[in-house]
């Protein structure tokens, strides 16, 4: 028989972790509890990631009692998608048909290849609807799985290590009324970062986490990485903890930065909200110096708290165990993956598949079975006096004329009601019209794609005639000094981001230039803010949309912004020994060519003018830092930049892009031909 107890499990890059939760009133036991180091860190080189956590997990079932308990299991945020979006004023009952939609468009991926499932987020002191939409691709999710029932281990739900933040923080670590908390839980390859407000959540991941400060400890003391990560995890106790905080400092600096952007992001499109704190968790917060540092550049009142203990968890042994101290801070997932599966968190979507849900339910409610069955002999007893009585009342004289008459009288009441409906197809049609005027302009993008590869300054030939990494080195080979790295005159675009630009400003309101950086490992996505749509292809939201109040179909500095798009670039130039190198051939090579072919008859679209006495309309200025400055640039500074990152090779050539420029520009284009001006002329060439 299955016990009221649920283990909450999370595999993480350094350790399984697991909890065994049973409710105990408002609060909740601690039954059991469990930490599996592997031997390896599951990310590094030599490492076999399946084997290590197929051996982590059959230790974990041979050392524990789990027979006949139920599991919640959790999935890294990085291998999944979510998005949060506000929601019209609707019907309760039209939410399912209206997210199912939203999640077809900002899903990056075709429906039918991912498990989905969404979380309604209200209160009732609001209006306001929020849905919080989370997938995964099937084949991730479903090996996910097989490493469980691998082991004879069926779960209840699947749950995001994000979702199982904020639902352990909600639980147990709830901010002042009407406060959010900043959740930052350290991995090893990732930073989960979860803002949980009270009746509302947000994530990011951010592809910074504990590996980035062993590797710093590996450049700067050239030891090797077990050697490093061994030296990191004593770093407070040891005697050159001062040289350890100066090794990793660049990596703080990156951390903060990152951090800074989500929360300045989240705080432009949630002005109502107070941050209260942010809360610290994973054994990277161990570090001497972290936490510190945080509080120093993180300009929120409650300041930086690091996990220390569990509020709603009534104290036991278990709870008073040395090992569950020492690793207090790593149990927030495994915890809020618990409270889903004895139904008291606040988060209870699950990417579990149907038809594994289905067993589990099955499972969940298989006690029940032997009630049930005695209650169905019970009945069977009963069907002989029925008929009897049945059949007194009958002889009675009871009219059961007037019974098939109110059932006749129902009928026709719903076929008139059904007559009604299908007659009312206004309004239907005014929504889908509103659906489809969302598309209306996505035929443009193949054509500003191909418009702003077309602008790009040519290259040399023998550059632009080699096709494969193997054929340019040979190019390089032939004239090393012609083709340097920081002459090749190259540019490479990584993202591009196309939306209606309505809504947007170019100076962010408050002056500063937008930017939208991209993070490893996230998937594809949209966001959508003040009538601004935005696609992207890579981890950091687009860049935000206006911060100044406008009215619809306007943009902040008053102008109309009916029929025109908002275009940012990224990428990397291959030219330039300095900063004010790279921005001047950005400037004479790149934008006049822009502006020159951006005016081109038959386009179906031109690049519209700067006007220098509106500053919202300068935006086409470039953005160049240096490919590895680790801190906040000033980004219209032409000096070199003094700091440097860990050395990336150039996955075709194996060169080192220290001598990369990062640039980014963003301009905006109206639909239509461009009206011509008098004494102006315009180039046709289509």
């Amino acid at each position: 028989m299955a016990s009221n107890a649920i283990w909450g499990i999370e595999v993480g890059q350094c350790a399984l972790k697991a909890i065994k939760l049973r409710a105990a009133g408002d609060k909740v036991e601690l039954v059991a509890f469990d930490v599996i180091e592997h031997p390896k860190i599951l990310s590094q080189p030599d490492a076999d990631a399946d084997e290590l956590i197929k051996a982590a997990l059959e230790k974990f079932v041979s050392r524990n009692d789990w027979q006949g308990d139920r599991f919640v299991i959790g999935v890294p945020g990085q291998q999944t998608f979510a998005r949060f979006c506000k929601l019209p004023p609707v019907d309760q009952k039209k939410i399912p048909d209206i997210v199912k939609f939203e999640a077809s468009q900002q899903i990056p991926f075709d429906i039918d290849e991912v498990i989905w499932d969404y979380q309604v987020f209200s209160s009732p002191d609001s209006p306001d609807v929020e849905v919080g939409i989370f997938a995964i691709k099937k084949d991730l999710i479903r090996k996910q799985i097989d490493y469980y029932t691998a082991v004879g281990i069926a779960p209840l739900a699947v749950q995001t290590s994000p979702c199982a933040l904020y639902n352990f923080a909600k639980f147990d670590q709830p901010a002042a009324e009407g406060g959010a908390t900043v959740i930052v839980d350290i991995g090893a390859q990732n930073t989960d970062l979860v803002i949980a407000e009270p009746n509302s959540a947000w994530s990011r991941n951010i592809p910074l986490g504990g590996n980035n400060f062993t590797d710093a400890l590996v450049k700067s003391f050239k030891l090797s990485f077990a050697k490093a990560e061994s030296l990191k995890k004593t770093a407070a106790t040891s005697k050159y903890a001062r040289q350890i905080f100066q090794a990793m400092r660049p990596v703080f600096a990156d951390l903060v930065a990152e951090i800074q952007r989500s929360i300045g992001f989240y705080s432009s499109t949630h002005r109502d909200v107070q941050l209260a704190r942010v809360l610290g968790l994973g054994n990277a917060f161990r570090l001497p110096g972290l936490q510190k540092y945080l509080e120093n550049n993180l300009t929120i009142s409650g300041g930086v708290l690091k996990l220390e203990k569990l509020n709603q968890i009534v104290p036991s042994a278990n709870v008073n165990a040395p090992q569950f101290a020492d690793n207090v801070l790593g149990f927030g997932v495994a915890y809020g993956l618990a409270l889903q599966g004895l139904e008291m968190s606040a988060i209870s979507a699950s990417l579990l598949p149907k038809e594994l849900a289905r067993v589990a339910l099955w499972q969940k409610k298989r006690a029940y079975f032997g009630l049930a069955a005695a209650c169905v002999g019970m009945a069977a007893s009963f069907v002989w006096a029925r008929q009897f009585m049945d059949d007194g009342a009958l002889k009675a004289g009871v009219d059961l004329r007037s019974r098939t008459q109110t059932i006749i009288s129902e009928a026709k009441a719903v076929e008139a009601r059904f007559n009604e409906v299908k007659t009312d197809t206004g309004g239907k049609e005014e929504k889908i019209t509103k659906y489809l005027e969302l598309q209306k302009d996505s035929r443009y993008v193949p054509s500003v794609l191909s418009f702003v590869h077309a602008s790009l300054p040519d290259v040399a030939p023998e550059i632009a005639s080699a096709k494969t990494g193997e054929q340019l080195k040979k190019v390089i080979e032939t004239d090393k000094e012609r083709f340097a790295r920081a002459n090749r005159r190259q540019m490479i675009i990584e993202s591009l981001y196309i939306g209606n630009a309505a809504g947007y400003s170019a100076t962010g309101g408050g002056g500063a230039t937008p930017y939208a950086g991209g993070g490893e490992g996230e998937g594809p996505g949209e966001f959508a803010e003040g009538g601004a749509r935005f696609r992207y292809s890579r981890g950091m939201p687009p860049p935000e949309a206006s911060q100044q109040e406008s009215s619809p179909g306007t943009t902040a500095g008053g102008e109309s912004s009916a029929g025109e798009l908002f275009v940012h670039v990224e990428g990397r130039l291959l030219f330039g020994r300095t900063q004010g190198d790279a921005i001047g051939f950005l400037e004479s090579e790149w934008l006049p060519r822009l502006k020159q072919m951006g005016a081109t008859k038959g386009l179906g679209f031109y690049v519209v003018d700067d006007d220098p006495k509106a500053a919202e309309q300068r935006i086409l200025i470039p953005i160049v830092r240096s490919y590895y400055q680790s801190s906040t640039p000033n980004f219209l500074s032409r000096e070199q930049p003094t700091q440097q990152g860990p050395k990336v090779e150039d996955p075709l050539t194996g060169e080192d892009m220290a001598s990369d420029w990062k640039f980014e520009i963003n301009f905006k284009v109206k639909l239509g031909e461009k009206p011509v001006k008098e004494g102006e002329k315009t180039e046709n060439k289509g």
